[in-house]
Order: C-alpha cells, then structure tokens, then sequence
C-alpha cells in the first residue's frame, strides 16, 4: 500500500477538532479560497447523482492507495457519505505529513446544516419581504433565491415571492422570524455569503460578493485575465494544470493550456464545456475561443502571433 509516512514529522496525535468543519465553514472557505480541492469520498454512484460543484471524486476504500493524487498547495476539503469516512480520510492526510486540510461529518450534513446565517437580509429588505407578504396574502409565505450556476463557483441570483404549495420538494427552507427563505438543493454550495437588499430601485436583489457574476472592467485583454484567474486557473489547478491568454485578434481569444493540461485527451472538452463558456459569457467582446497548444510538443503550425 502507497504511503507517504516518510515525510511526516509530526510528534502529536490526530487532533480533529482542528480540521473539522461545520456546514457554514465549508461553504465559506470554498466561497472564499482561490485554491481549494475538494474531494467526494463517497461511491461513484452516489457522486454521479449529485455533488458539490467542482468536487472530485476519490471513493474512500481506495483513498489511502490513491494519495499521491492529493495536491500538496492549496486547501484540500473532504466529505464522505459519514463522519468515519470523513474523519478517517482526514486522519490518513495527517499521517502522510499533509498539513492545511479539512473535512466536514457528510455530504447530506452539509445540506442540513444550512441556517439563516448562510444569508445575511438587511433589515430594510426584511421589512419589504414583510410588506409584499402581507399585501399578498394566500399561501405566499416567503421568497425562493433563484440560483443560476455559470461555473463551478459563479452564478446569477434572482429573488421571487412564492408559495409554499408551490414550492418543489428539493427545496430547503429556511426559517426567519416572519418568512421563509427557499433554495434549490442545487443552489445551496452558492448560498453561503449572500446578501439580500434594496437597491437603489427598491427592488429586492440576491449577490454573493465572491460567488455572483459582475460586469467585468478594464481592456478585454485585462476581462479575460481576470476569468482566467478568479475561475479557470482554481478549477484546472487541481490536475497540475495553468491557461494562459497568448493574444486578443478579431474578437478571438487564443489560449495556452500548461502543465497538466498539455496533451490532456480530455483538452476539447475542457476548452469548449468549460473555460470558452466561461469567458464568452462574461466577455461577450469574444466570439471564438482556440486553443493554441502544441499538445504533441514542436512548433504549433496552426497560429502565429501577429506582430507588434
């Protein structure tokens, strides 16, 4: 069995207490970390049904055997389908000399552990919430934040009144004092840190400061850097991999891909499901996206760099 205990220095037992997460924390460090790796310990089924977006998936009874997969930069974050599969994937980490790890007790803890911290409601938005529901009376007992996930940790958030009748079963309510907060399951790893408020409209809004997409600044140049380090890069590093912009002509963006990336089978994939989709929505300046890499090695013969 494959074992790193080589390098690992440390005198002191596993303390857990220093590496577990509770829900909120979770969604908090992944929200807020641009280089997390997130790891599903549970069967490859389970994982096929659902997961956290961007999560990778290494089934806990071939975990120890497959830890020179695990990154040693960044934050690694485990979950399993229990608190022994969590708690003992973690202890294995620790034992190898890993040091900046997490983990939380489930993959459905996480779900049920979702509160009314997750979101923070000015109170002027309250006492609008308030004002709509009693005006319209019936069953409309709350709002539902409308989550539209663009990537793995971008989305668009809407706000709508709705009823409780009419709310889908996989909705995950959320008690406030007079309302109710309604998420799609799928929407709950974009939840943690949204705000909702008035704005200058008083038009009730959802934004997540990390999370939400904004209109982008600067050159198109400087717009598609910025998705390739908020976005692409955190997402492709977990594999070794690094994009790079090489040139902005006729509204068409040429990449690099390295590292792990290069001669990577699954590179059209990549390209075309996810960084072009991406930079197009965010930079809409861009109509085509190529990949300029020479993944065979040798001179590229499909592109050269205009002169300047």
């Amino acid at each position: 069995m494959f074992k790193f205990t080589d390098i690992s220095d440390k005198e002191d037992g596993f303390d857990p207490k220093e590496h577990l997460l509770t829900p909120k924390k979770f969604f908090e460090l992944r929200r807020t970390t641009k280089k997390v790796f997130i790891f599903d310990l549970r069967n490859a089924k389970d994982f096929e049904e659902s997961h956290i977006p961007g999560a990778h998936n290494l089934e806990y009874e071939h975990f120890e055997d497959s830890i020179y997969q695990m990154p040693f930069t960044g934050e690694i974050m485990l979950y399993g389908e229990n608190q022994t599969e969590s708690f003992k994937a973690a202890e294995i980490l620790y034992d190898n000399g890993f040091d900046t790890f997490y983990f939380t007790e489930s993959y459905e803890g996480l779900y049920k552990g979702v509160d009314s911290s997750f979101i923070d409601v000015s109170d002027e938005a309250k006492s609008f919430i308030i004002a709509e529901l009693n005006s319209k009376g019936g069953e409309t007992k709350g709002i539902e934040i409308v989550v539209e996930a663009k990537s793995d940790r971008k989305a668009n958030f809407s706000v709508e009144f709705v009823d409780i009748l009419n709310s889908t079963s996989d909705n995950i309510s959320i008690e406030y004092e007079n309302f109710h907060i309604f998420v799609s399951k799928k929407g709950i790893p974009y939840i943690e840190g949204t705000e909702i408020k008035l704005n200058e409209d008083q038009e009730l809004i959802a934004f997540n400061p990390n999370l939400s997409i904004t209109k982008l600044s600067g050159t198109v140049e400087e717009q598609i850097q910025h998705v390739l380090e908020e976005e692409v890069n955190p997402m492709v590093a977990s594999h070794g991999g690094v994009v790079s912009l090489l040139e902005v002509k006729d509204s068409n963006a040429y990449l690099e891909f390295g590292g792990g990336c290069q001669g990577c089978g699954m590179i059209d994939v990549t390209l075309k499901q996810g960084v072009e989709v991406m930079i197009k929505e965010q930079v809409p300046e861009i109509e085509a996206i190529y990949d300029v890499t020479d993944h065979a090695e040798g001179t590229n013969p499909y592109y050269q760099p205009s002169m300047k």
